[in-house]
């Protein structure tokens, strides 16, 4: 489902990736462990198009995502490390806002959100405004913006960092989940 190929990025006389490669099959959860300044941020952000590799290649569900960005793309999940949340907004319009973005309308988007908000144990709070979350909180939220448009593909950076040891199992049970019904999951932490 994802192949890495020799990624190589490098700031000036920086190195951050130096020839990564790996490969990951479908509905198997791969992590890229290591310390902070890794690199695994950057991996991260080459094999979801953000960032530019200066050489290597990116291939997901046998598409290049620079040969082909809008179609693998589509395909794919992003959590990034930073909580990407409106707090003033309620976790329901939160999550309906993003579906928009991803093309979602009426009963699809609703049945979506309502999923989502039930899968990371968020319904109950689901009118609540996200600056009364928890950190644990916002960050189930935001696992849910990633996983609102059944990405065949979930790419996740650090999704437990700085959080309590319950929530981060709660994440990690949905993280199972997903992939034991066939999602691919790139996840990146310095957890061991």
């Amino acid at each position: 489902m994802i192949t890495v190929e020799r990624l190589h990025k490098s700031y000036g006389s920086l190195v951050a990736v130096d020839d990564v490669s790996f490969d990951v099959a479908e509905g198997e959860v791969f992590g890229l462990l290591g310390p902070n300044g890794a690199g695994k941020t950057t991996s991260l952000s080459m094999i979801c198009g953000v960032l530019k590799p200066d050489s290597g290649r990116v291939v997901i569900n046998g598409r290049d995502i620079w040969l082909e960005p809008k179609t693998v793309k589509a395909e794919l999940g992003v959590v990034p490390q930073e909580i990407a949340v409106y707090e003033d907004l309620s976790a329901r319009d939160n999550l309906n806002f993003w579906g928009s973005l991803y093309g979602l309308r009426g009963a699809d988007l609703k049945e979506r959100v309502d999923e989502a908000l039930t899968r990371v144990g968020l319904a109950d709070r689901s009118r609540d405004q996200v600056k009364s979350f928890s950190g644990g909180m916002k960050r189930r939220l935001n696992l849910c913006m990633g996983l609102l448009h059944r990405p065949r593909v979930l790419l996740l950076d650090e999704p437990t960092v700085g959080i309590d040891p319950q929530a981060r199992l709660n994440i990690l049970e949905v993280v199972r989940e997903i992939a034991a019904a066939g999602t691919t999951v790139l996840y990146t932490t310095h957890y061991m």
